[in-house]
């Protein structure tokens, strides 16, 4: 590291930006933002956007997510670049300004001429990307009159590029598309000009994206412009002082609650016009991580948004700044069999791998949804490895009478080890998804490929190990259609990630059943067990309510009933004076293998509280349990093994 750099350095984040011009805000934070300009963190967060490391060497905006040391700030300030970009020229600029401020020494001893201060850091920025020159300047007709241009002998090698890419003539003057050309010092370049359009259908601004070619300052030889590589750099402009809006705001549908895609670059959403998808898509119109609170109050009454970013670290960058802005719980990530829409348009991507990609959008949090089919190559790995085997299920229509039916609020299920908790509540769950209604099912306990065996035993009515491949394949996509998505997620979870997971299960799949197991997994390591039980169990409660779902909720009780002789009650459970009052339905299942009660294995369902006018607390449902295909009914022979002539004398499995 050169010396000059070495004392910059040494100044630290604080004093270098004071020096040149940023605010000080509270909590260490700093504004404007030398590299998006944003003058505060978010919307509902006034702090500066800058925040400084406590060492005072480091710095990041939380609005577009650059990072950077003490140089690569006052390059920023000064030039619009980090260090690591500047040329030899605007190096000297850096030094010279920085020497002024008496922040390093100067070239051979002397202050350079450079002006001595940026008093206003957003505007450099502006310099940058919306230059001055007159051929980027605003003007009446510049929509005509580059949209002619492309379409003249002038525009030749920018329609080339872009009808190499794929764009037809068709999207290209739907979307007045256009060319300009601007003189460098030894060559031209092209830039694909893109108009943006206002929500009355008027232009506003242009977006201009240089074309591939010959670097025209240097003609193709290398320069300190192109990097001595000889070739246009990629740039993105945009008519300087002209105001911005979301790219295809006037494609936004009124009706809320359709989902609203949105891309990175403008040229994605023409991209995805030509693929089909013609309303509901936007992007914004100065950079993946930059946002204006215009463009989010405008996004702010949809349901649901799917971010169609690139797949790349400015891709991940932006689409988190987006999702942080509008809602992490509203948002989805679509990977998109490229990198980007334009990308899947060059490389001929149908319209239906686009749909199931977005179909397929995950949520931005730590556990995902997939659905059954996902896990088809897991299965047949495991059925390489039968020791590994472990298959329940549940299921009985009685217990819907029993209960008055599956209503919104807050289930409890418990019962002792072996009892079948798991298995019911997966049965329950996969009853109500054969009826259409969209489930979603944790599995903390086992690997989410334990679920999808329950579900497999269960479609297939027995062992499916010992049936074929195709036979697997075909069982598994039909479930693969059925609503029912499993949480891609093994051990502890935090209750709070789990909530926003389940509101995003809710808006995005229509959930209307969500199974929980265990209760344990959510509040383990708390330091006060029993409060971290009650606040889980309340703040659940009043999700079902509030949401309108079914959130089935598996608890574990102590020893007491096994030191008593006597069966499980609610309150036996950890916390059980909040259970007994929040919970909606309170459900104990006791296990009764085949003796002189029944003849066949079965489970008696104990229904200990019920809020239900339509339900009878206090009720005893026996249902039979067919071990092999996991499933419940209120006769032996309504099973698969029972309608067979098996028997089932053999212990229940877990």
């Amino acid at each position: 590291m050169a010396e000059w750099i070495q004392q910059i350095q040494e100044n630290g984040v604080r004093q270098t930006a004071e020096r040149l011009g940023l605010k000080a805000r509270r909590n260490q934070s700093l504004a404007p933002c030398p590299a998006c300009g944003a003058t505060q963190r978010s919307k509902s967060d006034r702090r500066g956007p800058v925040g400084i490391r406590n060492d005072d060497v480091g710095w990041r905006c939380w609005a577009c997510n650059v990072t950077g040391d003490v140089p690569d700030l006052a390059a920023r300030i000064i030039v619009g670049k980090c260090m690591k970009g500047l040329s030899k020229q605007e190096m000297a600029d850096v030094r010279g300004a920085m020497a002024s401020q008496g922040l390093c020494s100067s070239i051979n001893g002397a202050v350079s001429k450079v002006k001595p201060l940026i008093r206003a850091p957003r505007k450099r920025i502006r310099k940058q990307h919306s230059p001055s020159r007159k051929e980027f300047e605003w003007r009446e007709n510049i929509t005509e009159e580059c949209e002619n241009r492309l379409w003249s002998d002038a525009g030749a090698l920018t329609l080339a590029y872009l009808m190499g890419r794929g764009f037809t003539e068709e999207a290209l003057r739907e979307w007045h598309i256009g060319c300009l050309v601007v003189q460098k010092q030894k060559g031209k370049e092209g830039f694909v000009a893109i108009p943006v359009f206002d929500q009355d259908g008027d232009a506003v601004n242009m977006r201009f994206r240089s074309v591939p070619g010959p670097c025209g300052h240097c003609g193709g030889n290398g320069c300190d412009r192109c990097k001595q590589k000889g070739e246009v750099r990629k740039v993105y402009l945009r008519c300087p002082g002209r105001p911005s809006t979301l790219f295809a705001i006037k494609n936004l549908e009124t009706d809320y609650d359709a989902e609203v895609i949105i891309c990175e670059g403008e040229l994605d959403v023409v991209a995805m016009w030509q693929m089909g998808f013609v309303r509901n898509v936007v992007s914004g119109t100065a950079g993946a991580g930059t946002w204006s609170d215009e463009w989010l109050d405008a996004l702010e009454p949809y349901r649901h948004f799917i971010l169609a970013y690139d797949t790349d670290k400015a891709g991940d960058a932006g689409a988190k700044t987006v999702a942080d802005k509008l809602g992490k719980d509203r948002c989805s990530r679509a990977k998109l069999p490229h990198n980007d829409p334009a990308e899947c348009l060059s490389r001929c991507v149908g319209s239906e791998r686009i749909a199931k990609a977005l179909d397929q959008a995950q949520p931005l949090t730590e556990a995902g949804l997939e659905r059954v089919d996902h896990y088809i190559d897991e299965i047949e790995t495991l059925i390489q490895n039968p020791g590994q085997l472990k298959g329940l299920t549940t299921g009985s229509q009685q217990i819907d009478n029993a209960l008055g039916g599956l209503r919104p609020g807050l289930w409890i299920v418990t019962g002792d080890t072996a009892a079948g908790k798991t298995s019911f509540v997966t049965w329950l769950a996969l009853e109500q998804a054969k009826r259409g209604v969209p489930v979603m099912l944790t599995s903390f306990e086992q690997r989410p490929v334990g679920t999808v065996q329950k579900l497999l035993r269960a479609e297939m009515g027995g062992d499916f190990s010992k049936r074929t491949e195709q036979e697997r394949a075909a069982s598994l996509g039909i479930l693969g259609t059925m609503p029912i998505f499993i949480v891609d997620h093994y051990g502890h979870l935090d209750p709070n990630e789990l909530k926003e997971l389940i509101g995003y299960a809710i808006r995005r799949r229509d959930v209307k059943v969500a199974v929980v197991d265990h209760l344990g997994f959510l509040i383990d390591n708390a330091e006060d067990e029993r409060r971290a039980i009650e606040k889980v169990v309340r703040e659940y409660a009043v999700l079902a309510v509030q949401r309108g779902i079914t959130l089935v909720l598996i608890c574990h009780p102590n020893n007491l009933s096994v030191a008593q002789q006597r069966r499980v009650r609610l309150g036996d459970l950890k916390g059980a004076s909040a259970i007994r009052q929040d919970a909606h339905v309170g459900i104990v299942l006791e296990r009764m293998p085949p003796g002189r009660a029944v003849k066949h294995p079965a489970c008696a369902v104990h229904v200990d509280k019920c809020r239900s006018e339509f339900g009878l607390q206090g009720a005893k449902v026996v249902l039979y349990y067919d071990p092999q295909a996991c499933v419940y009914a209120d006769k032996w022979e309504q099973t698969p093994m029972g309608s067979t002539g098996g028997t089932g004398g053999f212990p229940i499995s877990v």
